[in-house]
């Protein structure tokens, strides 16, 4: 679509969401909730709605202005095609209404179009369509031609609830046939697609197997983190679920994790090395970053501030105890700057749509083309890079100085520079190589003055040796929480019985009586035991206590779970969320 007609498109759309017509638009601003309606769609083929509208427009979905006219047309239509027929039979008076208001808009926006360009607005289209560059790539697999589309929208690494407005980046539509891969090529092709391929997290550092000692770091981590940022970690406490952005997240994003995800596997001891659980607490960061990548993401400050967090901890609970030994990869000191470098490629626009200029190096080249390389890429490309992948080893600790990440940066724009340079497709590539290549330099050139700087080398000192200072519980404090905690009551609804919710949990288990109970659980725990070390001032941190009082509950739960004690797991849960 030519940018007249965009314009066009654009001020139509905005006079349907006016506010002016806010008591006649109001149910076309979103998709019909099927789950009310389940037979909505034996009626309507193709659902739209002003807000889906929208998107595929700035998603560069249409390629004329019909198509736009159509579907615009078709939430309407859909509207009076389902109710007529039914009781809500006002639906239809409203679509009606639409339909007018949508038919005065065309009108006037083409009048006025016609009237600056001094003609009437068909030919003023295709005038504006001439010389506009399509981006295609053509390639010959059983002489058919496929489809492909991309998009970038925002959403958390592992966000459940509501999030912050999506904001959208464009959707653009690539023309392109597949070529039949070799042997030689798949298996590159599948190392080189892998991100996770790129990072020997657990070969590069010293043995460190996961033991309870260890895992009980690990649970001190999660739950200081969720106490320092108890609003940023709501965003990574599930896995993504949005239906609107799930099916994209999953397409772009190879390792989902979130916190619930790394509780649970810690709960069912999973890890088998620290630093693969450090791993995965990064990558709740990483494919944040990954993913949303709109200028001015409002998520990609949280995943920083999340992650710096992290790091801190991590030191303190696990680098401090296995000092001097190193048991997980270290970031780079200067990952923050690195970031910058990033950040400041995805802010360039296109100077003809306003547009990113980076969408196309955010994933792998073959994201863009089904999954599958383009016919002779990896005989040309020795080592495929994105933006994407970069953001991921930088993140997950590939990366051991600042010339490795300056070389991968180099090497997107290289690679497509290699590739499409002289193709049909090269000249609008190339117009996008040179605006990243031109930033880039400048923001590389002053990482790496910095990195050589006497600020880098305080920065790098500090990053080896700063330790986050977490304040020794006092005692009264600790008897406050646990006394109100045995005032718990909990009552059995079918029952109707009310009891003292930690009577169980009072004194070490029996096990003379419980004789299994060692083999599912490896560390024992109780009140009477917690308040003996309160009492010889045993607890150097909140998460010390923390923790102690929670294996508790979690003991309870891996050892009548099993054994179907319905009574005792809810007890156990109730009383847990009570302490929290």
């Amino acid at each position: 679509m030519n940018p007249q007609d965009l314009a066009n498109c654009r001020e139509i759309h905005a006079g349907l969401m006016a506010k002016e017509r806010n008591s006649i638009n109001y149910l076309f601003l979103e998709p019909v909730e099927t789950t009310y309606f389940p037979e909505y769609l034996n009626v309507v083929k193709k659902p739209m709605d002003l807000r889906t509208l929208k998107e595929n427009l700035e998603a560069g979905k249409y390629t004329t202005k019909e198509e736009f006219y159509a579907d615009a047309q078709l939430i309407f239509d859909n509207a009076i095609a389902f109710n007529k027929d039914r009781d809500s039979k006002f639906v239809v008076d409203l679509a009606k209404r639409m339909i007018r208001a949508f038919d005065r808009l065309k009108k006037k926006t083409e009048a006025a179009t016609a009237k600056k360009n001094g003609g009437d607005s068909a030919s003023v289209s295709a005038a504006a369509g001439e010389g506009t560059k399509k981006i295609k790539l053509k390639l010959k697999r059983n002489s058919s031609v496929l489809s492909a589309s991309s998009s970038t929208e925002d959403a958390t690494s592992g966000s459940g609830g509501d999030a912050p407005p999506n904001k959208k980046a464009k959707k653009v539509k690539l023309k392109l046939s597949l070529g039949k891969s070799t042997n030689k090529s798949e298996s590159k092709s599948s190392r080189s697609n892998s991100p996770a391929s790129t990072a020997p997290i657990v070969e590069t550092v010293g043995e460190a197997p996961m033991n309870a000692t260890r895992r009980a770091q690990c649970y001190k981590i999660i739950s200081s983190f969720k106490r320092r940022q108890p609003t940023n970690s709501k965003w990574f406490s599930k896995r993504v679920s949005d239906p609107m952005i799930v099916k994209d997240y999953e397409e772009k994003i190879k390792n989902p994790v979130d916190l619930g995800a790394i509780t649970s596997k810690l709960d069912k001891n999973q890890y088998s090395t620290v630093a693969e659980f450090v791993l995965d607490l990064r990558r709740i960061c990483s494919n944040c970053l990954q993913y949303n990548t709109t200028i001015g993401d409002s998520f990609r400050p949280v995943a920083i501030d999340c992650l710096t967090t992290m790091e801190q901890l991590c030191k303190f609970f696990i680098g401090k105890n296995e000092s001097p030994k190193i048991v997980y990869p270290r970031l780079l000191y200067c990952w923050e700057e690195c970031l910058k470098v990033i950040d400041a490629l995805l802010k360039i626009q296109n100077p003809d749509d306003g547009y990113q200029t980076a969408h196309f190096f955010l994933q792998p080249v073959s994201f863009f083309c089904g999954g599958q390389w383009p016919h002779g890429y990896l005989e040309k490309v020795e080592k495929p890079m994105d933006y994407g992948t970069i953001v991921q080893n930088l993140i997950t600790g590939v990366y051991d100085s600042v010339e490795q990440f300056a070389a991968d940066c180099k090497l997107v724009t290289s690679n497509c520079r290699l590739f499409y340079e002289g193709t049909e497709d090269g000249p609008v590539f190339m117009e996008k190589v040179n605006r990243l290549e031109q930033a880039l330099q400048k923001q590389l050139a002053h990482l790496s003055s910095y990195d050589k700087s006497d600020k880098g080398a305080k920065a790098r000192e500090k990053a080896r040796t700063k330790m986050l200072t977490i304040k020794k519980p006092e005692q009264a404090f600790l008897k406050e929480i646990l006394s109100d905690l045995r005032k718990t009551t909990y009552t059995d609804k079918s029952a109707k019985i009310t009891e003292k919710a930690t009577l169980h949990f009072e004194k070490p288990v029996d096990t003379s009586i419980f004789t299994d109970y060692p083999k599912f659980v490896d560390t024992p725990m109780d009140l009477e035991t917690i308040e003996r070390k309160i009492g010889s001032n045993e607890y150097a941190t909140p998460e010390d206590f923390e923790y102690d009082v929670l294996t508790i509950f979690r003991n309870c739960d891996k050892y009548n779970t099993p054994k179907k004690n319905v009574h005792m797991v809810a007890l156990g849960k109730h009383t847990a969320k009570q302490f929290r």
